[in-house]
């Protein structure tokens, strides 16, 4: 067993009594390529939380710049970080490159002399899954570290052989390890296909396979029983209103507000997380919610997430809603809430919602009129009724296998992430 000693820096923790601690800038140095005339002789590049991938200049997807002659060349085996808005735990930080390419100039790019700098992509990986930079980063929204503090970072010096047998050992692993999340990520998307085109089959056509069919009239709704009829979510709906407009980024207390985060996308509400404001006696009278009001998400700067929708339960507690939510008041007398729940969150349902997007100040948005406007199948009172307990006792089901599904993946994950630190910091030799 080797000797080890003292790092004398918490988050590093013991390492080999032969290894050192050095500045990162012993290694590397920062030098910022601005692509200028040279831009169309490069591909464009994006550091995601699966590295650094190709990316085409005509995509649009989130913000955009005009031009690209202000970004950076990236070069191959050059390091790569994104380290703003380091409050946010869940985006990507590091990449190491295997293309040449242009990248955001808000990046920071490592470069040097070296043939191989995967050892190093592992150790600033390390520091990335251990929320090292975030904590580094200070306090505040806008939390970053600049170039020169990421030179300041400790790194570990030691042998190359040594460099090159730890990165050809984590390839082996890591590359191990992400199949086997692969693959059962596979089979969550197939669950989740499943669940879906359960539900759709179940609002659209019934529970009777005998039943004599018709033509809805609809496209994406197709056939459906001929005792059921189809009206627009207007004749059903009682009332629709936004939510709270008003923001207190400050303060902790008061009455819970629901924002669209807090609808997942299942159809529940997440309390896990909840901004709370403190609201007048008006804005208590006009947003509190009441037992059955269906939450639609209305805004987002992402489409699939326009449309999430969930159903209200009483709450001990005063819980009121954010103007991204329409709350929606449903005559239970001609339409279960539950049952248009679930048509809403169905192939067809999500078509509809689609279609009836649109796009305002940079964001993807549906209004009430919108929503009003949607079509939906209408059984009578008891099939509905059925309906929902059939569905509902079908996705408990499913929704199990999917969370041992994801609880797999997460245990995966967090053993990668214990595998790398305990390697690249010598405690587990190879």
């Amino acid at each position: 067993m080797r000797e080890m000693k003292d790092s004398g820096i918490e988050w590093i923790g013991e390492i080999p009594k032969e290894w050192k601690i050095i500045h990162t800038k012993r290694l590397f140095n920062n030098k910022k390529e601005v692509a200028g005339e040279e831009v169309f002789h490069f591909q464009r590049l994006a550091l995601t939380l699966k590295g650094v991938v190709k990316r085409s200049k005509d995509d649009n997807e989130g913000l955009q710049p005009e031009k690209f002659e202000s970004y950076q060349i990236l070069r191959k085996n050059e390091l790569v970080f994104k380290l703003i808005d380091l409050e946010n735990i869940k985006t990507s930080r590091v990449g190491l490159s295997r293309y040449e390419g242009l990248v955001s100039p808000a990046y920071i790019v490592l470069s040097n002399n070296f043939n191989d700098n995967r050892y190093y992509y592992y150790w600033f990986i390390s520091m990335y899954y251990n929320c090292v930079f975030n904590i580094l980063g200070g306090q505040g929204v806008r939390s970053s570290l600049n170039a020169r503090e990421l030179l300041a970072l400790p790194i570990v010096l030691n042998s190359k052989p040594e460099q090159q047998k730890i990165a050809n050992y984590l390839d082996d692993k890591c590359s191990k390890i992400d199949k086997i999340i692969e693959k059962e990520q596979v089979i969550i998307e197939k669950l989740k296909e499943y669940k879906q085109s359960l539900i759709t089959e179940a609002v659209t056509k019934g529970l009777d396979t005998d039943v004599e069919m018709k033509d809805s009239g609809v496209e994406w709704i197709g056939e459906i029983p001929e005792s059921w009829r189809v009206t627009t979510c207007g004749k059903v709906i009682i009332s629709t209103q936004n939510g709270l407009s008003r923001r207190d980024l400050e303060k902790s207390e008061g009455t819970v507000v629901l924002k669209l985060k807090n609808i997942t996308q299942d159809g529940k509400i997440d309390y896990s997380s909840v901004n709370k404001i403190m609201l007048t006696e008006d804005e208590i009278r006009k947003y509190k919610l009441q037992e059955r009001d269906l939450l639609f998400v209305r805004v987002n700067g992402s489409k699939n997430l326009v449309g999430k929708c969930a159903i209200y339960n009483s709450n001990k507690d005063i819980v009121a809603y954010n103007d991204h939510i329409i709350r929606v008041k449903i005559n239970n007398d001609l339409l279960d809430v539950n049952f248009l729940l679930l048509y809403l969150n169905s192939v067809a349902g999500r078509t509809e919602i689609e279609l009836k997007t649109i796009t305002a100040a940079g964001q993807y948005t549906i209004n009430g009129e919108g929503l009003k406007s949607m079509n939906v199948c209408v059984p009578d009172c008891k099939m509905q009724k059925l309906i929902v307990s059939f569905l509902y006792k079908k996705c408990i089901e499913i929704d199990k296998a999917i969370l041992n599904k994801e609880s797999l993946i997460e245990k995966l994950t967090e053993y990668k992430k214990s595998l790398i630190y305990e390697v690249v910091t010598g405690k587990k030799e190879v």
